[in-house]
């Protein structure tokens, strides 16, 4: 379906990634008329341990599966790689999976092709998915992770899959302050349409810092729009009411949830 140029005519959107993280969807909802807010509400460090990614690294052969759980997994696994080896050859014969279009596409940026992307963006689908592709007993798996992933992925594996999993935790998200954020003073004095989060770190975030963030009285209230179930269910879990949740990070889908709030 074609979109309309101008749908969000007049609509303010405020966009909570960090920094650096929103331009695609900032021009997706600019391109339909939209003035976009960004108030960055995590920051994420992308490297791993030192010493944890020796070991990893030079054990990578003997892994028959590596899983990314996000984009950040994948920039984060390649910064270390890429600091200890030159070839991507060194990646060995392990078979790849990953958890959403959008990691499937940041591993296309270094040449890797995905054997198990699931339809569904979720640790349990992609555990599905594994299983069934693969008798995982005694298999080693590797888990690239951040520090405040899930585990739903590693109980799965290790639980009933019976296989032998490791985790590599390769980037670091924190809590950014919302005071640091350029458009902050923007959105206490006139609020906005509506708020776009992309992950539970970002609503917790959001909720630690509700009293610096409520717009002022007289200010547009805005309505809620999650990304995937695992956010929605963060929202809803934090008591603040769920207006759209978007099936995909696609920036498209995620403009599209939010049009249909205005229609």
């Amino acid at each position: 379906m074609a979109k309309a140029k101008h749908s969000l005519s007049g609509r303010r959107i405020v966009l909570t990634r960090a920094d650096g993280a929103n331009d695609t969807w900032r021009a997706e909802f600019e391109q339909r008329g939209a003035t976009v807010l960004e108030l960055p509400l995590i920051s994420v460090e992308l490297g791993a341990h030192a010493a944890a990614s020796e070991d990893i690294l030079q054990s990578l052969g003997t892994y028959e599966w590596i899983v990314f759980t996000s984009p950040n997994g994948v920039r984060g696994f390649f910064k270390s790689f890429f600091e200890k080896y030159r070839d991507i050859r060194c990646l060995g014969p392990s078979r790849i999976a990953c958890v959403g279009k959008a990691t499937a596409a940041e591993l296309d940026r270094v040449h890797i092709q995905t054997d198990i992307l699931p339809d569904e963006a979720t640790g349990d689908a992609l555990a599905d998915a594994l299983i069934a592709a693969d008798n995982l007993e005694n298999l080693k798996v590797l888990l690239i992770t951040g520090n405040r992933n899930r585990d739903t992925i590693e109980q799965r594996l290790a639980k009933d899959a019976q296989a032998i999993v490791d985790t590599f935790t390769v980037y670091e998200t924190k809590d950014a302050d919302a005071e640091d954020a350029t458009d902050i003073e923007n959105f206490r004095e006139k609020g906005a349409d509506a708020v776009v989060f992309a992950s539970p770190s970002a609503v917790q975030s959001f909720v630690s810092q509700l009293s610096r963030l409520k717009p002022r009285e007289g200010a547009t209230l805005p309505k809620v729009v999650a990304i995937g179930p695992v956010t929605a269910a963060a929202v809803k879990q934090a008591g603040i009411p769920l207006a759209a949740e978007s099936a995909s990070p696609a920036a498209a889908d995620i403009a599209e949830a939010v049009e249909k709030l205005f229609r």
